[in-house]
């Protein structure tokens, strides 16, 4: 029996860089931080949503999930960017939410036709998900150097091959491993 392969797509700088002009531009600024907050931290989309207030401490440069997918608290740090970003949301009095919905007192409850305009504005491929800057995040921090470990404790993965799927090497990083080794075994001929 093969087994199903999972999709293989993450954003590439460029297409980053144009996501994020897109999302400047966008008309529903809430929405659009949201969808930013999302490549900035890797986080899903479903707690992103449900972010308050409460959860979040600057200082510290934390953000808590009080129930993530693993129905277990989890804690998300907050990068120089991600804090700037959520240091410019409004704080509306007596609202929890970090992203306010249209209806008052409920969280925004879709990004999904900010998603689709910027998505098209940033010329990104009609089938990139929303989830796809989650695997977007692992692959610029696996690609950077950092360890699987450490990718895996910030998306909140208890599995490393759940982290595996997540993170996918650029090819550049492929060839300059394989020039180090192509180095060591050129020398070891001499």
């Amino acid at each position: 029996m093969l087994r199903e392969h999972g999709r293989e797509r993450f954003l590439t700088g460029p297409e980053l860089r144009r996501l994020f002009q897109a999302l400047d531009e966008e008309p529903n600024q809430t929405a659009a931080a949201c969808i930013a907050l999302l490549a900035l931290t890797g986080a899903r989309k479903g707690e992103a949503l449900a972010m308050r207030w409460e959860d979040v401490d600057l200082p510290r440069r934390t953000w808590r999930v009080p129930r993530s997918k693993s129905g277990r608290t989890r804690h998300i740090p907050l990068s120089d960017s991600a804090v700037a970003l959520l240091a410019r949301q409004p704080r509306l009095p007596n609202v929890p939410w970090v992203f306010p919905g249209a209806i008052a007192g409920k969280p925004l409850e879709n990004v999904r036709k900010c998603w689709d305009r910027v998505r098209a504005k940033a010329g990104l491929l009609p089938d990139t998900r929303i989830h796809d800057l989650r695997h977007s995040f692992a692959s610029m921090l696996v690609n950077h150097g950092r360890p699987i470990y450490e990718v895996a404790e910030i998306l909140g993965h208890n599995q490393l091959s759940t982290t595996k799927r997540y993170s996918h090497l650029q090819n550049e990083r492929l060839v300059e491993a394989a020039n180090i080794a192509g180095q060591v075994v050129w020398m070891a001929g001499e």
